[in-house]
């Protein structure tokens, strides 16, 4: 995806996008050309008990190094005053969290993933009402044509962390699955590609 087409786009739709490459941040100094709000990140694929899972860092300030550790990726996201975040935390076949234990100690608990299939959503809409956790959603967008379908509405007067942690308490989350085709080919690459990131 290209990042002037995807700040047009934001623009289009009025939405602030957040940029969590996969183990990069690569693309954030060209986004701070765009002339457009947007929340800058990282999507960590950490070790934990079960393997390889993905984590995300909102509002960093720097790349998180890879190949480290739960705890120790959570310490570098607060060390940087930024926000923690479950991408498809109960998606087996998408490097979800999984456990319980992990997840409780997470910020932001992503229960819309529009690659996701609608009962690993279900799992964690429950998991983060039963934990009283703050609710996201994601596009997962790796190509232009699905960005701005999903997206949380939130009140908010200042792209701060503090804010957004506060408007998420009543945010309202819009989402549309990607199409099926489209989900399967991204499963057979996450699946094929796993063990190689």
């Amino acid at each position: 995806m290209k990042i002037p087409q995807l700040a047009e786009r934001a623009r289009h739709f009025g939405i602030i996008p957040a940029i969590t490459d996969h183990i990069t941040m690569s693309g954030i100094p060209e986004m701070k050309k765009q002339g457009i709000d947007f929340i800058p990140g990282e999507e960590l694929r950490v070790s934990t008990h079960l393997g390889k899972a993905d984590l995300i860092g909102l509002f960093l300030n720097e790349e998180i190094k890879r190949d480290i550790d739960f705890y120790e990726a959570m310490d570098q996201i607060k060390s940087q005053g930024a926000l923690s975040y479950a991408p498809h935390p109960f998606d087996p076949l998408r490097a979800g969290l999984q456990d319980e234990k992990l997840l409780k100690e997470i910020q932001i608990i992503e229960v819309f993933n529009a690659h996701c299939l609608s009962r690993f959503d279900k799992q964690a809409e429950e998991f983060a009402k039963k934990e009283g956790k703050l609710r996201g959603a994601g596009s997962d967008a790796h190509f232009i044509f699905e960005f701005g379908h999903t997206y949380v509405e939130l009140d908010l007067d200042e792209l701060e962390p503090s804010k957004i942690l506060k408007a998420l308490k009543t945010g309202e989350i819009t989402g549309k699955r990607t199409h099926k085709v489209r989900r399967l080919a991204h499963r057979i690459a996450s699946k094929l590609l796993k063990p190689f990131i």
